[in-house]
C-alpha cells in the first residue's frame, strides 16, 4: 500500500532522484508503482494545490535523469541486451506517468501552468518530445537490429502524447508560451509529429497549432504562409480533416484559421485540388454549427465569427466559374465542378442571414452573375411544363443547380428594391417564373421560385405590375391527374376545373 503523502514529498525532496537519493540509481519500477497512485490522487483540487516550485524542480529532475538512461541504452545498437530494453521500458513508462501526473497538476489551477513555465519543465517537456520522437523513429528504422519489444512497443509515442498534451495545456491563453513552443518546433518538428503514424500524435500536435494561431493577429498564423515548410503544415493538417478519419482538432486548427481571416490564404494553397473541397465543408460546418461552451471557450472573441472577406471571395469565385456552372445546370459533366456548386450552396446559406453578411447580400454584381447564369441554363435547356412526372429521373449533373440558383435570387431582393428591379431589368423574373414547374433533378425548386416571386413583388409596383401584364398562354394538361377524371380548360382568362370519366393512361 502505498502511502500518497510521503511518497509526494519523498519526490518533492529530491528521495528518487536529487541531492537527497539514498541510491544512486533511480528504481523506475518502484516509482512508476508511486506515479500511478499518486495520479489518482491528484485529481482532488486541494491536492493539486501543493504542488510548489521546488516540486516541480523534482519532477524536471526526475525526467532529465530518465531521458539520460534511455539515451545510454539506446545509443549503441550492437551492445544493447534484454535487460537494457526491459529497464528502458520501465524507465518510458515512469516518464510517461510524471508527465501525466504535470498535466493533472494544472487542471483549474492557472498558478501552476506559471510554475511549470518558470522551472523550465516546458523546456524539458519540448526535449522530451524531440528526444522520444527520435527513438521511435530510430527503432522502426532498425527494428531489424533491435528486440521486438522496443521496436513495437507503444511505450515511448505514451510519452510523446503526454508531453504533447503538456505543451498544449501551457499554451493556452499564453502569448510568452506560444513564441517559446513556436521557436522550437516551427516547422520541422510540427512537420515530423503532424506524418506520425499515431493519430493522438497528430491531433496533439493540432492542439498545439490551434493555440498558436487561432486568434486575430496571431504572428505564428501568418508565419504558416510565408515560406514551403508553414504552407506544407496547412496542407497535411487540412488531409487530416478527411473522412473517414476526420481528427477534431486538426479541424479547428483550420477553423481558427479561417476565422482569423485566413480562408483565402488557405484556399489558394489547396485550389485546383480535393483538399479545396475539404475546406469547403470545413466552412459550411462551421457556418450551420450553433455556438457551444467548448468552442467558445476554445476561440473565444472568434467563436463562429467567420470574416465577410471568405464570402466576398466565394462570391468571385463563383463568377469565375459561370461556365462551369452553366454546363452543369444543363446536365454536363465538368472536372472538379463539385467544388463551385459547394461555394453556390454555401453563399444560399450565407444570403439568407440577414444582418449578418449583409455585405454578402448586397452584392450586386454578385446578383447579376448569379441571374445570368439561370437565364442562360434556361436558354440552352428550357424547362418543360408537360414532362412526365411518373418516370424516375437519376440525379445528373444538372441537380439542384436551377433551385440553388433561384434560393440566391430569392435571399438577395427580399426587402431590397435595388436587386428586385435589377433582377426585373436583367431578364430575372421572367426566368423564375419559368422554374414554377416540378422537376425531379431539382428537388423543390417550385416552393423556391414562387416564393422568389413574391420576394421580388413585395413592397414592388412596377414588378407587380410587370407579372399582371403577362398574358395567358394556354393550359398544360397534366396527366396524373387525367387519371383521377380531373381536367382544366380556359374560359377567357380564367381557368376552370371540371371533372371528367377517368381515363387509362
Amino acid at each position: 500500500m502505498v502511502d500518497v503523502e510521503i511518497e509526494f514529498d519523498r519526490i518533492r525532496r529530491g528521495v528518487w532522484g536529487g541531492p537527497q537519493a539514498t541510491k544512486p540509481y533511480i528504481e523506475w519500477n518502484d516509482l512508476s508503482r508511486v506515479l500511478t497512485s499518486l495520479l489518482e490522487w491528484t485529481k482532488s483540487h486541494e491536492v493539486r494545490l501543493k504542488f510548489d516550485e521546488v516540486m516541480y524542480n523534482s519532477i524536471k529532475d526526475l525526467l532529465n535523469f530518465a531521458k539520460t538512461d534511455v539515451e545510454k541504452k539506446v545509443k549503441t545498437i550492437s551492445t544493447i541486451t534484454q535487460r537494457d530494453v526491459d529497464t528502458v521500458t520501465v524507465t518510458m513508462i515512469a516518464t510517461a506517468n510524471i508527465i501525466r501526473l504535470l498535466r493533472n497538476s494544472v487542471a483549474g489551477v492557472p498558478q501552476n501552468q506559471f510554475l511549470q513555465v518558470k522551472t523550465g519543465l516546458l523546456d524539458t517537456l519540448m526535449d522530451c518530445t524531440c528526444f522520444y520522437y527520435s527513438v521511435t523513429e530510430k527503432c522502426h528504422r532498425e527494428k531489424h537490429k533491435y528486440p521486438y519489444a522496443m521496436v513495437y512497443s507503444p511505450i515511448s509515442v505514451q510519452v510523446i502524447r503526454a508531453s504533447l498534451q503538456v505543451i498544449s495545456n501551457l499554451c493556452v491563453g499564453n502569448q510568452a508560451v506560444q513564441g517559446a513552443v513556436w521557436k522550437r518546433l516551427y516547422p520541422t518538428m510540427f512537420s515530423t509529429l503532424l506524418k506520425s503514424i499515431d493519430t493522438k500524435v497528430c491531433d496533439f500536435t493540432c492542439v498545439i497549432l490551434f493555440h498558436c494561431t487561432g486568434w486575430i493577429g496571431s504572428p505564428y498564423a501568418d508565419a504558416l504562409f510565408e515560406n514551403q515548410n508553414g504552407q506544407q503544415i496547412v496542407l497535411t493538417s487540412l488531409k487530416l480533416c478527411e473522412q473517414p478519419n476526420c481528427l477534431e482538432w486538426a479541424t479547428m486548427f483550420i477553423e481558427g484559421l479561417i476565422c482569423a481571416s485566413h480562408f483565402i490564404s488557405v484556399y489558394e494553397l489547396c485550389q485546383n485540388t480535393p483538399l479545396s473541397y475539404t475546406l469547403l465543408e470545413i466552412l459550411a460546418a462551421k457556418l450551420e454549427s450553433k455556438p457551444s461552451p467548448m468552442k467558445k471557450k476554445a476561440f473565444g472573441e472568434i467563436e463562429s465569427a467567420i470574416p465577410v472577406t471568405s464570402f466576398l471571395y466565394l462570391a468571385k469565385l463563383v463568377a469565375r466559374h459561370k461556365d462551369d456552372l452553366i454546363s452543369l445546370g444543363t446536365g454536363k459533366e465538368v472536372t472538379d465542378g463539385g467544388g463551385p456548386v459547394r461555394m453556390m450552396h454555401i453563399l444560399g446559406d450565407v444570403t439568407s442571414r440577414i444582418g449578418e453578411f449583409d455585405r454578402v447580400r448586397c452584392n450586386t454584381p454578385f446578383l447579376q452573375c448569379i441571374v445570368g447564369i439561370l437565364i442562360e441554363v434556361n436558354r440552352r435547356v428550357p424547362v418543360k411544363f408537360d414532362t412526365d412526372r411518373s418516370l424516375d429521373v437519376t440525379p445528373d449533373a444538372s441537380f439542384g443547380i436551377r433551385r440553388g440558383l433561384i434560393r440566391i435570387i430569392t435571399n438577395m431582393s427580399c426587402k431590397n428594391k435595388t436587386h428586385q428591379d435589377k433582377v426585373r431589368e436583367l431578364g430575372g423574373l421572367e426566368a423564375v417564373l419559368n422554374h414554377c414547374v416540378v422537376d425531379k433533378q431539382n428537388p423543390y425548386m417550385p416552393q423556391w421560385a414562387i416564393f422568389a416571386v413574391r420576394m421580388l413583388t413585395d413592397d414592388n409596383d412596377d414588378n407587380k405590375a410587370w407579372v399582371a401584364s403577362l398574358k395567358s398562354q394556354g393550359v398544360v394538361q397534366d396527366d396524373e391527374l387525367k387519371k383521377l377524371g380531373i381536367e382544366h380548360r380556359l374560359e377567357g382568362d380564367k381557368v376552370r376545373t371540371e371533372i371528367i370519366h377517368p381515363v387509362d393512361m
